[in-house]
């Protein structure tokens, strides 16, 4: 029987992630509010005109191109999640320096309650994504494939600038092990409470701010929620997670 993967996301112990449970609700963000200002910046002219300059195409094509990558930048959803809940500086950074606590996900279920959504894991480097867009449009010119989809098309290098763009991130932040959920548009979606599989407290989280989540999430519906509570390592610098 195979495992269910879970993917996590930290919150601090606030009123947005209070209703965030409560409500059923994901925030699926723009990408120009993200915290790295180097994301999704593709639409700059100097580097659409580095793939200009190894596939030629009628300035009409450019215009329409940047036109639609400006139109589907401000309108595509963000939602960011972990595949890991043992990363301190994820806790210090977005758990409210391990006062908040993970929500564990059933990637799966997950999807399955937010469709229509594309599940994309963050590739880290150190280059900018449009060498990978540069060398697929080369090797297609060399190689034509059959399948008119996996051409040169407009339709194709869009959807490849697109895709390089929001799911590549310089390498220094590679400790997130990011994967992120897209929608066509940016808002807040609702989920099942199915798709949510566990808690975990931080390190540092209040005994009260516990009872509450307890307490707030003790319906029915939660009754599978498995809770854990994180515990430093004996012997190294690190996290364990004890079911509580």
């Amino acid at each position: 029987m195979a495992i269910a993967t879970s993917i996590f996301k930290y919150r601090e112990f606030n009123k947005s992630s209070i209703e965030l449970l409560l409500n059923k609700e994901l925030w699926f963000a723009p990408p120009k509010i993200l915290n790295d200002p180097f994301e999704c910046q593709m639409i700059m002219p100097e580097m659409l005109d580095s793939i200009w300059r190894h596939h030629t195409i009628s300035q009409s094509e450019r215009n329409e191109i940047e036109k639609y990558l400006k139109v589907r930048l401000n309108e595509v959803g963000i939602c960011s999640f972990s595949r890991t809940r043992q990363n301190q500086l994820m806790w210090a950074h977005y758990a409210d320096e391990h006062k908040g606590f993970c929500i564990g996900f059933n990637e799966e279920k997950l999807i399955k309650n937010t469709k229509p959504v594309h599940a994309q894991d963050v590739v880290y480097q150190d280059e900018l994504p449009y060498e990978g867009v540069i060398e697929r449009i080369k090797y297609f010119a060399s190689n034509p494939p059959a399948q008119a989809r996996f051409q040169n098309s407009t339709n194709s290098i869009v959807g490849d600038i697109l895709s390089s763009s929001i799911g590549v991130k310089y390498t220094n932040w590679k400790y997130e092990k990011e994967v992120r959920l897209l929608k066509a548009r940016y808002g807040a979606y609702e989920f099942d409470s199915s798709s949510v599989k566990s808690i975990a407290f931080g390190l540092r989280m209040e005994d009260r701010d516990k009872r509450t989540l307890r307490a707030l999430l003790s319906g029915d519906e939660w009754a599978h929620l498995l809770w854990f509570e994180a515990r430093k390592l004996p012997d190294k610098f690190g996290l364990e997670f004890i079911k509580i």
